[in-house]
């Protein structure tokens, strides 16, 4: 392992082919561009329409309250469906064009640059999505088994068209959860809003979420990072990092926020061989990107985008505080905020980024993953 950064999230504009061009340009291997979400496009490209657009023999439409099961294919499921294809296309012939120039690296067996993808959790889509009823999938325990079980198999067969089209070197799959805590913890309100769903039970929620880390590894993933959209918990590591049954890669944790019990569960982590996804900016600092330099915002005293030292320092000081090797920080991939691969409501605000501030964030967290490779050389 080497320690790296990647681009997950969302990009702003309409354009994939320009949004994956720019990815590819600031992030030479080892670093991980990914499949660019673009949330200016409507609802069918975001997080949860990409989702949809995996699924096995089941279809949705878009409604006033969102989302919801269909009995046949519409124009809403057929565009989710189509942009993800094109987008995977697209993709696929910017990383050829690439290889051919001499762009990006080709391996022996023809193989290119890695990448990095990032897929919605069957809980979280359970929460958001409605039955043709109204009420979210959630309430239903015949619905939650169909629901999962069709996005398992239509995420491994994404997985398998991202491989022969877009030929990376290796495959890192972010599996995203940004309501896990609200499903377990029964707070997912129902669809009228005056009341909430029962919690799913430990059991329910590890068979599904183990199941769909399972699949995506037997896909060709080789490596399944799975985002709970908090702490990593004991519980977490029980039903996930078990020595039997189906394992996770690793974990995402948030740099900022998190505490001396976080940082010592994640040193166990590491040491058990596990790959943590690292958050090392705070939603304030994304939105700062866009007003680098500006003399008004240093006079009012807004939050500023840090400088590289200082993404580094957040994850080498706690690091070293607790009696770490520095070495072992090669099994971290950094990210920039948290809410860039969080609930569609902070995706969206992240999307309406400009394009250079966008750039600046990953490039900002691309050369703090460098200073700390080159401390690492260096200790």
């Amino acid at each position: 392992m080497i320690l790296r950064s990647a681009a997950v999230g969302v990009m702003p504009g309409t354009n994939l082919l320009r949004s994956a061009e720019l990815q590819a340009a600031e992030l030479p291997a080892p670093h991980l561009p990914g499949l660019p979400e673009l949330p200016g496009r409507g609802l069918h490209s975001q997080l949860t329409g990409r989702s949809l657009a995996q699924l096995a023999e089941l279809a949705t439409e878009l409604t006033s309250y969102g989302w919801r099961l269909t009995q046949r294919p519409g124009a809403d499921d057929q565009r989710a469906r189509g942009w993800l294809r094109s987008d995977v296309d697209t993709l696929a012939d910017l990383r050829g064009e690439r290889r051919e120039s001499g762009l990006d690296p080709v391996a022996e067996d023809g193989r290119g640059a890695p990448l990095v993808l990032e897929l919605l959790g069957p809980l979280s889509l359970m929460a958001g999505l409605a039955l043709p009823s109204g009420e979210k999938v959630l309430t239903d325990h015949g619905a939650r088994r169909d629901l999962a079980a069709s996005l398992a198999t239509g995420a491994a067969e994404h997985l398998s068209h991202v491989r022969r089209a877009c030929a990376p070197s290796s495959l890192t799959v972010v599996l995203t959860e940004p309501d896990y805590t609200r499903v377990r913890g029964g707070l997912i309100p129902t669809v009228s809003g005056y009341r909430t769903i029962r919690a799913l039970e430990r059991e329910e929620a590890r068979g599904h979420l183990g199941a769909m880390i399972e699949t995506l590894q037997h896909a060709g993933a080789d490596e399944v990072l799975l985002d709970l959209g908090g702490r990593v918990e004991a519980e977490h590591v029980q039903d996930f990092r078990a020595d039997r049954g189906p394992r996770a890669d690793g974990f995402g944790v948030d740099l900022t926020t998190m505490q001396a019990p976080g940082w010592e569960r994640t040193a166990e982590l590491v040491e058990s061989g596990a790959s943590m996804l690292a958050s090392t900016l705070t939603a304030a600092e994304t939105a700062a990107a866009a007003r680098l330099g500006s003399p008004e915002a240093a006079r009012r005293g807004e939050t500023q985008l840090p400088q590289v030292s200082e993404l580094a320092r957040r994850l080498r000081g706690p690091w070293e505080r607790l009696g770490m090797p520095l070495g072992a920080l090669e099994s971290f991939l950094l990210v920039g905020s948290a809410d860039l691969h969080g609930t569609e409501p902070a995706r969206s605000q992240s999307a309406a980024l400009t394009e250079p501030a966008a750039m600046r964030v990953i490039t900002r967290v691309r050369d703090a993953a460098e200073a700390l490779r080159e401390q690492m050389q260096q200790a």
